[in-house]
């Protein structure tokens, strides 16, 4: 009985003992970073401000997401704006500010900002359409399911019904994250190991993407997604879904239910096949304005 008791507490001082140097690497990892990054008077991320580019009637509002920046629409915003839409890039709160800030972000701050958004483009445009990738796409199905009539459309791209396991050994994501939040109590960050889930790396290479996820973040993401689960056919305005059958960070499979069950009456799907996860700067960026402008316009 003894010896079962000391070998369980050996086994649990050195479960602790890996977490405390998984949790050093981490920040280790996040110093190395910051050192190499520039931030304003706020503590933002330069290059990672919201922004508005192009003036027309009908207002497109962008939505970034998680572990990213208004940035990852550096290439599409021109392109829309040329086809002669307003273009409003927003920041969700937290998102390109320091871990500590970023860590303190919660799904309900999200919300508040994309409905401020939403307002303020209201005042000015006779329409506004609701572009939102990935987390962005959560934080927008849950606005607009509370608010059916804030806008006039949502474009999802990639959206975060579920998260893909494909990646994740043994268990499902969602599992190990429920385990860390348990048994992992120095370690207050994941760092993926992966790269980018794009077939063009190069193409990540702008300001505010960060492999780092607090698991705060994570755990708002999860209570994002359990607000929707189980609610699309509640939804009832134009919708458009672009998904990427090689997607390893949500379930693509997921996603096409959700739009299958979605009430609307006008909705689209579109599948590409030169894109991953980051849809909006990939090969196929340019089809997905031509897709965005043409939805917008009807």
């Amino acid at each position: 009985m003894i010896i079962a008791l000391f070998v369980l507490l050996a086994l649990a001082a050195v479960w602790l003992l890996g977490d405390f140097i998984y949790s050093c690497y981490v920040a280790s990892q996040i110093r190395q970073r910051e050192a190499t990054v520039e931030r304003d008077a706020d503590g933002l991320e330069v290059g990672c401000r919201e922004y508005t580019v192009g003036s027309g009637s009908t207002a497109i509002l962008l939505v970034h997401g998680i572990n990213d920046s208004p940035a990852c629409y550096h290439k599409v915003t021109p392109a829309l704006a040329e086809e002669g839409f307003t273009c409003r890039v927003m920041r969700m709160p937290g998102f390109a500010k320091p871990i500590p800030v970023y860590a303190k972000a919660t799904r309900h701050q999200w919300l508040a900002a994309v409905k401020r958004e939403i307002a303020a483009l209201r005042q000015d445009h006779d329409r506004v359409v609701v572009v939102a990738h990935s987390l962005g796409g959560a934080v927008t199905i849950a606005h607009v399911l509370e608010n059916p009539e804030a806008v006039d459309g949502v474009v999802l791209i990639a959206p975060a019904i579920e998260v893909s396991s494909r990646r994740s050994p043994v268990l499902p994501v969602r599992a190990w994250h429920e385990i860390s939040q348990c048994v992992l109590p120095f370690t207050t960050v994941a760092y993926s190991p992966f790269p980018g889930d794009c077939y063009d790396l190069s193409a990540l290479e702008y300001p505010g993407r960060i492999p780092f996820t607090p698991k705060s973040v994570a755990d708002e993401t999860f209570q994002l997604i359990d607000f929707n689960r189980g609610r699309a056919a509640e939804l009832d305005l134009p919708l458009m879904m672009v998904l990427s059958k090689d997607d390893r960070v949500i379930d693509w499979q997921a996603a096409e239910r959700f739009y299958e069950q979605a009430s609307s009456e006008a909705k689209e799907v579109h599948f590409l096949e030169n894109s991953r996860h980051v849809i909006p700067v990939d090969g196929d960026w340019e089809v997905l304005v031509q897709k965005i402008a043409e939805f917008a316009r009807g």
